[in-house]
């Protein structure tokens, strides 16, 4: 290789290597604008996370109320009118929670006499996979509380709203329906049965 070559080499690996770092300072920088925009991005993903615990504590909240004003509205209607069908009730415990520690179920509301127990499951809307709930509280009720064991178990679910096919289904399964009529709870035992 003469000289001159040489000098052409080196001159061309010069100028290419001169191109090589042209185009790594590009993409520095431009490695710097994407890590701004991710940092900016991350910002506002914070921001949004914050907005989200906040909506989603409110949902919460709403529908916690929602049930309160359930629960409330069908508590305060049986201890005026202690009666499921012809079956009168003189005890009506709101929220009760029987079991051990670590195993204990909760009734919203448990109805007794001297021969009969009512098991209420108050939801602000009734959908047909809560009667599952409410066969499932029976039979829990039945071991955790053997003291009732001759008394004969009714079931039902309590909502202020419940579709038709929620209602036909309970009576169906031998369960009792309590919804809101106004101001006044409508009570449908038709086809309600002991367990």
């Amino acid at each position: 290789m003469t000289d001159q070559e040489l000098k052409d080499l080196v001159a061309s690996l010069a100028i290419a290597q001169a191109k090589t770092d042209a185009q790594m300072a590009k993409t520095d920088a431009g490695f710097e604008k994407l890590q701004a925009a991710q940092a900016k991005t991350d910002a506002q993903m914070a921001k949004t996370d914050t907005k989200l615990d906040k909506l989603t504590a409110l949902c919460g909240g709403i529908a916690s109320n929602q049930g309160s004003v359930a629960e409330e509205f069908f508590f305060n209607s049986l201890v005026s009118e202690p009666f499921l069908g012809d079956i009168r009730f003189n005890r009506i415990t709101p929220q009760l929670i029987v079991g051990r520690k670590g195993k204990q179920s909760e009734y919203d509301i448990v109805m007794v006499n001297g021969a009969s127990v009512g098991i209420v499951e108050i939801k602000y809307k009734a959908h047909i996979n809560d009667l599952e709930q409410v066969h499932a509280q029976i039979a829990r009720f039945k071991r955790d509380c053997p003291e009732f064991k001759h008394y004969v178990i009714y079931g039902g679910i309590a909502a202020l709203s419940v579709p038709k096919d929620v209602s036909k289904a309970a009576k169906a399964q031998g369960l009792f329906v309590l919804k809101r009529k106004g101001e006044q709870l409508n009570i449908q035992t038709d086809g309600m049965k002991g367990f």
